[in-house]
């Protein structure tokens, strides 16, 4: 197992940098919507970018996705980067059309979302961002697939440092608040699709191969239906906050989901940017079974300590940065975290649904999973407001989860180790109790004991027995910290 995680690590590492890059940028963002623009304002924009993300997802039909699967079926160079510009015509031309459909639509889609005029504005910016997204997510797939994770870096880190002086300009200095942070994006946006389309132009081979398309779509349109629906879980709980509790709480919510989300930047979006490419190509491998099991209980390892972290100093970093009016977001970092935790898991669970390219099944678990989330926050946001929020994300993510795994273990069986991941997060549970009784003052008092308890996580896992040596070792490897003990099988 030895080669296969340090080539993982590898990669994950190079990515996991530029994520942390781009994470620091965005929170250098974060003082300035949380003193310019008040809770109700960066709720609108919450908002606007919850609902203006589906192009990415959309717009495109998804042939990212098709371009990562289908590249590694041909073996010979020319034909891989005939399907490359194949998936990067296609993604233009519906990424174009779709885009200005939608801009024709602003109108009533702004009426919708909002009770301002602005909202038509803020529907444009949104489309154009997005848009320009779904065609960049294709040139960041080809820069994926040919194992260029430090080019694929230097385009998103340059293209969001672009968008935060651009948006510190456009909000600080005019004035011009949500408007100025989507013009903001837009321009970072237009840089970053501008240096990935030159970094692939000349890896593609301009011809057109139907049948290559004809792959991608179908393994990527099935999937169509999961990613609107995990668009949906994304927009329901802001949605259902404006309604119920106001644009204010909607702001509050998405600053602290930020916080949370963070696990996302930090580990996950790293993680399976090098896990997808990374799977496809050891399914050879006679052991690739045990790999994927024991990756699963390191992940979740990684995650949890992650997710306390977040959980422990978020308020913090909030207190210091933003506006007292936003100070209680705190309150639901650590179970936005738990649910990116477990939204981040079924990249793993749902292994056997991707080999066997049984997509179709995907909708099939999604689509009753809105539904969940749905009646949840239909019942939990009139009592409890962002707190009933954060509540139906983690229930919804763990019912998800569970669903794919039962599914994709019936396709493709894994021998993964439930117990042991469901006792992990049961020590998780207990430190996220033991965290609210230390204390805010004095802060270095504070600051001590959050960091204790820290460090008594992992702690405890290894008196309790989850953790061994060579766990710990090959949680080091995946982190690219070290090389993992042991030999080829996974412990």
């Amino acid at each position: 197992m030895s080669r296969h995680v340090r080539r993982l690590a590898s990669d994950t590492v190079v990515y996991g940098l530029g994520s942390v890059a781009n994470q620091a940028l965005a929170i250098l963002l974060l003082p300035l919507y949380t003193r310019f623009l008040s809770p109700a304002d960066y709720g609108a924009y919450a908002l606007v970018a919850s609902a203006g993300s589906v192009l990415t997802l959309v717009a495109a039909l998804g042939v990212n996705s098709g371009l990562t699967r289908i590249y590694y079926l041909y073996e010979d160079e020319a034909q891989r980067r005939s399907v490359a510009f194949t998936a990067f015509a296609f993604a233009v031309a519906m990424a174009g059309a779709t885009g200005l459909s939608l801009v024709a639509a602003a109108a009533p889609l702004g009426r919708l979302l909002f009770d301002t005029p602005e909202g038509e504005g803020w529907v444009r910016l949104a489309v154009a961002v997005y848009a320009m997204s779904a065609v960049n997510g294709v040139c960041l797939g080809t820069l994926q697939v040919q194992h260029r994770p430090r080019v694929y870096v230097a385009c998103t880190v340059l293209g969001l440092a672009v968008s935060m002086a651009l948006s510190i300009w456009l909000v600080a200095h005019l004035g011009r608040g949500v408007h100025g942070v989507l013009e903001g994006q837009l321009g970072g946006m237009a840089v970053q699709l501008g240096l990935s389309t030159l970094a692939v132009v000349t890896t593609l081979r301009p011809r057109w191969d139907a049948r290559a398309l004809r792959e991608m779509l179908v393994f990527s349109v099935p999937l169509l239906p999961t990613n609107v629906a995990a668009w949906g879980l994304a927009l329901a709980d802001r949605w259902f906050l404006k309604t119920y509790a106001g644009l204010a709480d909607v702001g509050l919510y998405a600053l602290g989901y930020r916080f949370g989300a963070a696990l996302e930047t930090l580990f996950i979006a790293p993680f399976t940017l090098a896990w997808f490419p990374y799977l496809y190509s050891i399914l050879s491998q006679p052991d690739h079974r045990e790999v994927v099991a024991r990756i699963l209980e390191y992940y979740a390892l990684v995650a949890a300590t992650l997710v306390l972290g977040l959980a422990l100093f978020s308020g913090d970093v909030i207190r210091l940065i933003a506006d007292p009016a936003f100070h209680s977001a705190d309150r639901v970092v650590f179970w936005i975290g738990l649910g990116i935790l477990f939204r981040g898991m079924v990249f793993i669970t749902i292994t056997g649904i991707n080999v066997e390219r049984k997509n179709h099944w995907s909708p099939l678990v999604y689509l009753p999973g809105v539904a969940f989330n749905v009646l949840l926050l239909r019942l939990l946001v009139p009592a409890w407001g962002t707190m009933g929020a954060a509540a139906a994300t983690v229930l919804t993510y763990l019912a998800l989860n569970a669903a794919f795994w039962r599914v994709s273990q019936r396709l493709y069986p894994i021998p993964y180790r439930p117990v042991r991941v469901l006792a992990l997060l049961g020590v998780l549970l207990a430190f996220e109790l033991a965290r609210r009784f230390v204390p805010s003052e004095p802060w270095p008092l504070a600051l001590a004991l959050k960091t204790a308890l820290l460090a008594a996580f992992p702690a405890s896992l290894l008196a309790l027995g989850w953790l061994d040596a060579g766990a710990l070792e090959r949680v080091r490897a995946l982190l690219g910290l070290g090389r993992p003990a042991g030999g080829e099988t996974p412990g």
